[in-house]
């Protein structure tokens, strides 16, 4: 098997984790503290659509080309390990793990879909109603907030979790082992 392409195949893979997971990092680390010290509420409000606008931009290219990516590095797996064709997916680490780590992927998005497309917009719209001096309810405000943050740094802790088992797979003395 070429080499090259592995090679460019796993840059790919990683460049895309590195663009899915360091906008994460920055939203709860960095984002969040610094936006309280915007104190005028329609500012605050603007730059919170702009910076999560962004990160739906280049998070999603990153999970585009962890698909990618990753979709070509598991069809040559086999080859590329001189894995024997009669060897069961599952009587390997790799395939048992590497079945978790869909799995989690997959919670992984559903709680970001979740995220994306109810509770940032449904808090989104509360800063807004709030921004635009009309009354709000202050406790769905925080409600919104902290279910927000919540699902934030789920999503966050989730991924962190792939990329480990990812680095266990990707440990051929290890996950070539009998599972």
């Amino acid at each position: 098997m070429d080499s090259t392409l592995h090679i460019f195949f796993t840059w790919l893979h990683l460049l895309g984790i590195a663009l899915w997971v360091g906008p994460q990092v920055f939203l709860a680390v960095a984002w969040a503290p610094a936006s309280r010290q915007i104190t005028d509420l329609p500012t605050r409000v603007a730059a919170m659509k702009t910076i999560t606008r962004r990160f739906g931009y280049l998070g999603g290219f990153g999970l585009a080309l962890i698909l990618i990516a990753g979709t070509y590095l598991i069809i040559t797996w086999r080859d590329y390990y001189a894995i024997p064709a009669d060897t069961e997916f599952t009587s390997l680490r790799f395939g048992v793990w590497f079945i978790i780590k869909m799995n989690v992927l997959i919670v992984m998005l559903a709680v970001v879909a979740l995220h994306m497309f109810w509770a940032g917009p449904k808090q989104l719209r509360l800063y807004e109603a709030k921004a635009r001096g009309e009354a709000i309810d202050e406790a769905a405000l925080r409600r919104a907030r902290a279910v927000s943050m919540t699902l934030s740094l789920l999503g966050l802790l989730l991924t962190l979790a792939i990329m480990v088992m990812g680095v266990m797979i990707g440990t051929g003395t290890w996950s070539f082992q009998e599972a």
